[in-house]
């Protein structure tokens, strides 16, 4: 009887493999760095530029990601993975607007219609784009709304409270985003310590959603359901290309891996043209001195 294998390979622009991985083992098991680097690196490394401004050059002109290393890497790691689910969350709102009607809808607590969520578009408290054009709603030290949602007259979406819409009288309405390997030690404690107003996104990676809801219940016999919600039940792509991501955040922070090596070919001294291109698009969204504490 024959035998098959299948296998994810990577070749060079001459044809000869530089990375090969059994396709079982890269779907379930540890997967290879470098075939991640070439599957999604391009997308994480616009996310990082546009979306955070979290690369910069050093003193050596060098690109790095400029971010302050904690003790507990895993806490450096979840901070910057919550900011990228931040960034999805908001672009695919703006770009779908279904997404955007079923994230509105959790934010301000009551189903919306698509008329009324057409009206607003998701803003990140902490994103670039909000810097540069909402800069009075631009607050990366916001510790309850990550995201909110904003109209053509910048007036902020509330939650429903009566028949009373106005912001004066009303909470804001907006989501937390959280991401985390360890849910029970990163994001329970802040959840039974009441510290949130809003809905919380939970991007979990180690599949322990459900494990917090029953942690939950089980010693405060609330259900808490409806306020800490799975990304996968609103936008399943998002939170798949949120998972794709991991591994790559996790080997920047550790060294392994550099901004300008997601881009492929960009570390390759054959291929200087891709390099230069590489340096000239990151030339024009980041700072050179910016430095990113999270």
């Amino acid at each position: 009887m024959n035998e098959y294998s299948v296998n994810i390979e990577v070749k060079d622009g001459d044809g000869k493999i530089i990375c090969s991985q059994p396709y079982n083992e890269f779907m379930y098991g540890t997967k290879n760095i470098e075939i991640q680097k070439v599957l999604y690196g391009r997308e994480l490394y616009d996310l990082l530029v546009d979306s955070l401004n979290v690369i910069r050059y050093n003193e050596n002109g060098k690109l790095i990601l400029g971010v302050i290393l904690q003790s507990d890497i895993n806490r450096t790691a979840m901070q910057l993975l919550g900011r990228i689910a931040e960034a999805i969350i908001v672009r695919n709102c703006n770009h779908d607007a279904g997404v955007n009607r079923k994230y509105f809808s959790i934010a301000r607590k009551k189903q919306a219609k698509m008329k009324t969520a057409d009206k607003f578009w998701a803003l990140g408290t902490g994103l670039n784009y909000t810097k540069i054009n909402y800069p009075k709603i631009y607050n990366p030290s916001d510790t309850q709304r990550d995201i909110v949602w904003v109209n053509d007259y910048n007036e902020l979406a509330v939650m429903k409270d009566g028949d009373n819409y106005s912001a004066t009288s009303a909470r804001i309405a907006g989501l937390q985003v959280k991401a985390s390997k360890d849910g029970i030690k990163y994001v329970l404690p802040a959840i039974l310590a009441d510290r949130y107003d809003v809905p919380i996104i939970y991007f979990d990676i180690e599949n322990d959603y459900h494990k917090i809801l029953n942690k939950i219940y089980k010693d405060t016999h609330i259900d808490i359901e409806y306020d800490i919600i799975h990304p996968r039940e609103v936008d399943p792509a998002g939170y798949d290309e949120f998972l794709h991501y991991v591994d790559l955040v996790y080997a920047m922070i550790d060294g392994r891996l550099s901004p300008e090596e997601l881009v492929v070919g960009a570390g390759r001294n054959d291929d200087e043209l891709m390099k230069n291109a590489l340096m000239s698009t990151t030339l024009s969204n980041i700072n050179k001195t910016n430095r990113i504490i999270i």
